[in-house]
């Protein structure tokens, strides 16, 4: 108990965590000596620390499939809200995975699209001819325009009016939780009509990464971009995990990837171990600052291995 009431947090770059997360993150990764990732698992290659969390997501998922199971004249809209880069978008491409091949996957940015390329986008819909899950991505942007919603509005009542088959995701990010983005969509034109066209019990929300979540998705990622590197990743030093953990800019599912892409090419050949090391290039400053500090206050964490499988 002295030893852990004495956790500081070690210098990194950008701002710096509280004491309260690298508290927590010693303490998990310090008893952490084996993982199963897929016991974790909302969906394969998805994957949540949290048990309610899991489950409320592989609920949000179960939905999704009975819609599509059990066509018939109802609305199959679903709305998800998620703090931006915490993975909203990959797990519903997660969830398309994990469908019949039958199934055709739609994704719609309507940040990114204007009038005619939405309509165009939507229409495709009717083109395929069968069951499709369509995301709309970013449905919360262009909040000053009237055509968003108004185009939208057909297809999400496409399942009473013609029976077509569609599971639409609409997902957001503005504002802290989906309750805020709820107010912000009501006051759109149209807005109010759109959420209207969402059954209470289709609305999720995905917390932010929490520390659980990040050591998890890079364990994940360190495994499956070693797999596509031909390199066979079976366990992660401590300390490395722990500065995943404390650095505020990993906090960003698209920025970890891009960080263990980098580190499991510095791996050396027939190495199957991922060292604290190997998270930085050759003359890094930040590598020594923090181990400087952080040796000091988690060192039981230094050179000790948690060994990762699928």
């Amino acid at each position: 108990a002295e030893e852990e009431s004495a956790i500081t947090t070690p210098t990194i770059s950008g701002p710096k965590p509280n004491e309260s997360v690298a508290q927590d993150a010693f303490s998990l990764i310090r008893d952490m000596d084996s993982i199963s990732l897929s016991r974790f698992n909302v969906v394969p290659g998805y994957s949540k620390y949290d048990e309610r969390t899991r489950n409320l997501l592989k609920d949000a998922r179960q939905r999704i499939v009975e819609g599509l199971q059990h066509p018939g004249q109802k609305r199959e809209n679903h709305l998800l809200w998620a703090a931006p880069g915490s993975g909203k978008t990959y797990f519903v491409q997660r969830v398309h995975s994990t469908l019949p091949d039958t199934v055709e996957f739609h994704e719609i940015n309507l940040a990114r699209f204007g009038q005619q390329e939405f309509v165009d986008a939507l229409r495709r819909l009717d083109e395929a001819g069968g069951p499709c899950l369509c995301l709309v991505d970013e449905i919360d942007a262009k909040p000053e325009d009237v055509w968003p919603y108004e185009v939208l509005l057909p297809y999400l009542d496409a399942g009473v009016v013609r029976g077509a088959p569609y599971i639409f995701v609409m997902a957001g990010s503005s504002g802290s939780g989906i309750d805020e983005m709820k107010r912000h969509i009501a006051i759109r034109p149209k807005g109010a009509d759109l959420l209207s066209r969402v059954p209470a019990i289709n609305e999720c929300q995905i917390p932010s990464l929490g520390t659980g979540d990040r050591l998890l998705m890079a364990m994940s990622q360190f495994r499956q971009k070693g797999r596509e590197a031909g390199k066979d990743v079976q366990s992660v030093e401590k300390l490395g995990l722990y500065y995943v953990a404390l650095n505020p800019l990993l906090g960003n599912a698209r920025q970890l990837r891009e960080f263990v892409v980098r580190a499991v090419q510095r791996m050396p050949a027939g190495e199957d171990r991922i060292k604290y090391d190997h998270l930085f290039s050759a003359g890094d400053p930040e590598n020594k600052a923090f181990w400087s500090e952080a040796v000091s206050v988690a060192g039981d964490l230094e050179n000790r291995y948690v060994a990762v499988e699928d």
